[in-house]
C-alpha cells in the first residue's frame, strides 16, 4: 500500500523480469537461442529446420514426437567439446542476464566420436565453474539417462555419472529421468542405487498418461517430479496416484509453455498449476527447453501471475518455497532466502 492507502499497480512483465528467480528444469540442449546455434556452426540446412520451430509451434494439433525431433539440431550442433562448453556458458548466460540467481542444468552425458561420456560431463562442469567468474547465478547440475537407453546402456550411463559426481560433488547434485515419455521404463533399481549413492532424483513424470508406471515411481517416492501432466483426475490422471500423490506431496517442476506447445495442455489457464496452487501443494516454475518453446524463465513467472491472480507476495512466497526444493547445500540455500527476502524488504513491501 502507498500513502493514500491504494494498491501500487505494477507492470507484471518488468517485474518479473527484475525479480529473483529460481530454476529447476531448464535442458541444457533445448535451451539455445538462435545466436548461439549460428554462433556453433550449424549447417544452412539444420538452421532452416530450426527455423521449422515456428510452423510447429503455431499447429492446432502438436505431438511430442515433433517437439522431440528439433532437438536434433541443437545435438547435432554440440558434438564436439568446444561447442558443447560454448553452449552451456550460453543458456548460463541467458539466465544470468534475465536475473536468474539459481539454475539447475540438465544434461544427458552421451558420447560422440571424438567425445566420451566423460568428457561429455567434465566440459559442462568446466563452462559452469568458468562462468563464476562473470556471472552471479548460482549453478548447479543434474545428469540424466535418457528413456530410450537399453538397461545396459542405462547402468554403464550411470556409472559415469557416479564417478563425476565424486571428482565434482559441489556441482553434480542429481539424476534424472528424461526423453520421449513414450519409449522405455522406469528402473526403480538403478534410481535407488543412485539414491543410495548420494545423488538427488528428479524424474519426469506422467507426460503421457501412464498409470503404472506413475504408481512405481511416485511410490520410489523421487525428491521431485518433472511435468506430471496426467496425474491429477481433472487431468485424467488416475484417482489412485493422485491419493498417493496427496500422500507423499513431492514438488512438481511445472513447465506451462512446453506442456502447451507440445499440444498436451490447451491453453494457460488450464494448466495443472492451478490445482497445485489452490490446493498448497508444492510446486516450482520452470522453462524446459527456453529455446526450442520460445520462453524465458521470466515469462513463465509472467504466466502464472496473470492467468492465476497471483500477486507480487504470493509469488515472492512461492519462489522462496522452491528454494527449499533445489539441490543445492543448506548454506547455498540460506544465502538464496537472503537474496529475496533482501529483494522483498526493499521492492515488494510497499506493492503487497
Amino acid at each position: 500500500m502507498n500513502g493514500t492507502n491504494s494498491v501500487v499497480k505494477i507492470n507484471t512483465k518488468e517485474f518479473c523480469q527484475k525479480f529473483p528467480k529460481i530454476e529447476l528444469h531448464a535442458h541444457l540442449n533445448g535451451s539455445l537461442n538462435e545466436d548461439i546455434l549460428r554462433q556453433l556452426g550449424c549447417s544452412d540446412t539444420s538452421i532452416e529446420k530450426y527455423q521449422k520451430l515456428t510452423n510447429i509451434l503455431n499447429k492446432t494439433t502438436r505431438t511430442l514426437e515433433e517437439c522431440f525431433d528439433l532437438f536434433k539440431v541443437a545435438h547435432n550442433a554440440t558434438k564436439t567439446q568446444e561447442n558443447l562448453y560454448l553452449a552451456a556458458q550460453s543458456v548460463i548466460r541467458d539466465f544470468d542476464k534475465e536475473n536468474t540467481i539459481y539454475l539447475e542444468l540438465r544434461t544427458t552425458p552421451r558420447s560422440e566420436e571424438d567425445m566420451s561420456k566423460e568428457e561429455y560431463i567434465e566440459t559442462v562442469v568446466r563452462a559452469i565453474k568458468d562462468c563464476k567468474n562473470v556471472c552471479s547465478i548460482l549453478v548447479k547440475l543434474i545428469l540424466s539417462i535418457d528413456r530410450s537407453q537399453d538397461a545396459q546402456t542405462a547402468r554403464e550411463s550411470l556409472d559415469v555419472i557416479l564417478k563425476m559426481k565424486e571428482k565434482h560433488p559441489e556441482i553434480i547434485k542429481g539424476l534424472d529421468l528424461s526423453g520421449n515419455p513414450s519409449v522405455g521404463n522406469f528402473d526403480v533399481n538403478l534410481f535407488e542405487k543412485a539414491r543410495r549413492s548420494g545423488l538427488k532424483i528428479s524424474i519426469h513424470c506422467a507426460e503421457v498418461k501412464n498409470d503404472e508406471e506413475v504408481k512405481k515411481i511416485l511410490e520410489f517416492v523421487p525428491d521431485r517430479l518433472g511435468h506430471c501432466v496426467f496425474l491429477h483426475p481433472k487431468h485424467n490422471g488416475s484417482a489412485e496416484n493422485w491419493n498417493i500423490y496427496l500422500e507423499k506431496k513431492i514438488p512438481i517442476e511445472c513447465c506451462l509453455t512446453s506442456n502447451i506447445t507440445c499440444g498436451i495442455i490447451e491453453k494457460y489457464e488450464a494448466h495443472h498449476i492451478g490445482e497445485l496452487i489452490e490446493s498448497k501443494l508444492p510446486f516450482s516454475i520452470c522453462t524446459d527447453d527456453k529455446g526450442v518453446f520460445r520462453t524465458t524463465l521470466s515469462n513463465e513467472y509472467e504466466q502464472v501471475m496473470k492467468h492465476f491472480d497471483v500477486s507480487p507476495k504470493r509469488l515472492y512466497q512461492f519462489v522462496c518455497e522452491t528454494v527449499k526444493q533445489c539441490f543445492a547445500s543448506d548454506d547455498e540455500k540460506r544465502l538464496l532466502l537472503v537474496q529475496l527476502q533482501d529483494y522483498y524488504q526493499r521492492v515488494l513491501q510497499e506493492m503487497c
